[in-house]
């Protein structure tokens, strides 16, 4: 598939843009970007396009510097773009190709997302493949199903999956949760990883039901009264936070139930890799996304970073939106930074009507970090 986003883009650089916007292009991406440098050319000499687009794919090479590249372009697109307006040729059918790579736009960042997370064909389990825990069921029955099949299950065949769709992490959610981990995982000799990985769920599932309820209580309490997070989104987080204080989320999961606002958990083994994400049904902020980026270290293209938008990245402002989407994330990233070199281990993809974040951890390093942990344990004796 990279061969064909290569191929094409190519090709919408060629039809799109003349020389000098293919050079001002690079530059606006990588200020050290130099067309005729890299092309060999003299600056006397013009450059054909064809010439000029391939100097630039070959100076970006790979997927994300494509779709950086591509944001750009939509960004300004109609717009004046060195010497000229920029209309870009077979727009939506490069933007249907990269979608069928998992790279998914956001209008709001200006940014594409690749989203490692999907479900892929799994063989078993297929009859426990989702739990709905939004009406009252047998959790104790489901436990023990749970345990009859992976008892079943070779050591050798490692595929399985199991989503649980609720509104919010209580108590007896919480335990089955942590119990479908456990037994899941103990078929693996992984089971000392039990702990860690459902903190890492916890934390993950606690932000996606308060984004939920964020959008919630704005529909239904402070949109009513004329405060909107758009417009001071301050004062609705304080509002939000007033809330959470005086009542816990009794009224907020009842809101949620109200409109049938859940969160789906999805827990994945693969051959070579165990998966985690959490995916909720609906959007957040723009505000929201800008702190959750912050938060994971994501950077998205485009020459505006909200990381400067203010010209304020201190603590005052970080304590300001401390409520906001990412609680917690730091501690989520911390457990996952041991068990991969990975510089962004914790992902997140906004989709248009929901988004999705979590994270993939590699089978062999799970285990290498077991045994390195069990020998630095002093023996007996």
């Amino acid at each position: 598939m990279k061969i064909a986003i290569k191929r094409l883009f190519l090709q919408v650089i060629t039809n799109s843009l003349n020389t000098q916007q293919v050079n001002y292009l690079g530059e606006l991406l990588d200020s050290n970007f130099n067309l005729y440098t890299e092309s060999g050319f003299r600056s006397s000499m013009p450059i054909p396009r064809q010439v000029a687009a391939q100097t630039l794919l070959d100076y970006f090479d790979d997927e994300e510097d494509i779709t950086r590249l591509f944001s750009i372009m939509l960004n300004h697109e109609g717009q004046r773009f060195y010497n000229r307006d920029l209309a870009i040729w077979e727009r939506n059918k490069f933007m249907s190709l990269l979608l069928k790579s998992k790279w998914i736009f956001d209008k709001e960042l200006n940014a594409f997302l690749l989203d490692p997370f999907y479900e892929r064909e799994i063989n078993f389990l297929n009859k426990i493949r989702i739990i709905d825990l939004r009406e009252e069921i047998d959790m104790d029955s489901i436990i023990k199903e749970i345990a009859t099949a992976s008892k079943n299950l070779s050591k050798k065949k490692l595929e399985w999956r199991v989503v649980l769709r609720l509104y919010d992490l209580e108590r007896k959610s919480g335990e089955l949760i942590r119990s479908i981990i456990d037994m899941l995982l103990t078929k693996q000799n992984l089971q000392k990883c039990t702990g860690e990985l459902f903190v890492c769920l916890k934390e993950l599932t606690i932000n996606a039901s308060k984004a939920n309820y964020k959008r919630l209580f704005e529909k239904h309490v402070t949109r009513p009264q004329g405060v909107s997070s758009d417009g001071d989104y301050g004062h609705f987080l304080e509002l939000f936070k007033k809330e959470i204080e005086e009542n816990g989320n009794s009224s907020l999961i009842e809101l949620a139930r109200m409109d049938d606002r859940y969160i789906n958990i999805t827990f994945q083994s693969t051959l070579d890799a165990i998966e985690i994400w959490v995916t909720n049904n609906q959007n957040v902020s723009l505000i929201e996304k800008f702190q959750i980026m912050k938060k994971l270290g994501m950077m998205y293209s485009g020459e505006e970073s909200f990381v400067e938008e203010d010209g304020d990245d201190d603590a005052d402002s970080e304590d300001e939106y401390a409520e906001g989407a990412g609680l917690g994330l730091h501690l989520v990233q911390n457990i996952l930074n041991q068990y991969t070199e990975e510089p962004v281990p914790l992902k997140v993809v906004f989709y248009p009507s929901f988004l999705k974040m979590g994270f993939t951890l590699s089978r062999d390093n799970l285990m290498a970090k077991i045994m390195e942990k069990e020998s630095d344990q002093p023996s007996e004796g």
